[in-house]
């Protein structure tokens, strides 16, 4: 099945909110919880387009037939000195991990972001035990920056996280 590239449009915000539920609802390796960060559908819209209010900002939906099967967003800092870097979040429907949709996804923001010529270096936090994530971003020529120890907190268990960065 063919996997297409969307842009942010407000008018998908239904599929796009229920693709973010299953993405946070299936995996605890993301660091906020889904009702936390969206707690509604206005929420999960104003999140990204206030990615692309920002200068460089980018926000993209891999799609095959009618289905949202993930999402990609670069959100550059707004700081004079440090504008020229971002941070990367991303994440794939629990179906389709594994099938090329995260290579595809990071593959079509590098290009936009080498046209673009605003962001220079793109960093990421991934925890440690994510290795089928650590994988895609090494082979994509992201590097490991840092190990944070006991980053993240799960009810009575803790899980390192890495800093990954690439230079566009």
């Amino acid at each position: 099945m063919q996997t297409d590239l969307l842009l942010f449009d407000n008018k998908n915000i239904d599929r796009i909110y229920f693709l973010l539920e299953e993405i946070y609802n299936s995996s605890d390796t993301m660091s906020e919880l889904f009702s936390d960060k969206f707690p509604d559908m206005d929420s999960c819209e104003s999140y990204f387009q206030g990615i692309l209010n920002l200068h460089g900002g980018i926000v993209l939906f891999a799609v095959t037939g009618q289905k949202y099967i993930g999402y990609l967003a670069i959100t550059p800092r707004h700081q004079r000195k440090i504008k020229h870097t971002s941070e990367l979040n991303m994440g794939v429907h629990p179906g389709f991990q594994g099938k090329g949709t995260g290579h595809f996804l990071l593959n079509e923001a590098f290009k936009m972001l080498r046209i673009d010529k605003i962001i220079e270096i793109v960093y990421l936090m991934v925890r440690s035990d994510n290795t089928a994530a650590i994988r895609l971003y090494e082979k994509f020529g992201f590097e490991k920056m840092a190990l944070l120890e006991r980053d993240t907190k799960i009810e009575n268990k803790y899980f390192d996280g890495i800093l990954m960065r690439m230079f566009v």
